[in-house]
């Protein structure tokens, strides 16, 4: 694997925006973390800002240890969410969860160690819509 291609894996924001991928060959979009395209197989991949809307697919509830912070467990929800563009991607949601599965839901950052930052989705707060800023 070239550093390329390891460095990629990483990145999955770029100035606010979450990153998908899109495969220079047969131009599936592919989520995050990806290095190859999993439709044709090749490495030619080009970065792409999505959107960050989505809908859960799947989720569940994660009992966890006692927060450092508060003391008490945190409970927190893991889930696949089907971006608008198409592609899936694991990651956590913030606040309550819909009670609808097709409540739509949009990507926010959550700082996790100097200069990173991870994405997290929580539920839109009106309604279907979609469209909107991206929040920092």
């Amino acid at each position: 694997m070239t550093a390329a291609v390891s460095g990629r894996g990483r990145m999955t924001t770029r100035c606010g925006k979450l990153v998908i991928w899109k495969c220079r060959d047969c131009t599936v979009l592919l989520p995050p973390l990806t290095v190859s395209c999993h439709s044709c197989g090749h490495g030619d991949l080009e970065s792409v800002d999505s959107a960050g809307a989505g809908v859960i697919v799947s989720c569940r509830t994660a009992d966890r240890t006692a927060d450092p912070v508060c003391g008490a467990p945190c409970p927190s929800v893991i889930a696949i969410v089907e971006l608008d563009e198409g592609p899936w991607v694991y990651s956590w949601i913030d606040g309550e969860l819909p009670v609808s599965p097709d409540r739509p839901v949009r990507v926010h950052f959550r700082c996790t160690q100097p200069g990173e930052r991870f994405p997290i989705f929580e539920p839109c707060r009106s309604g279907p819509e979609r469209s909107g800023a991206i929040a920092a």
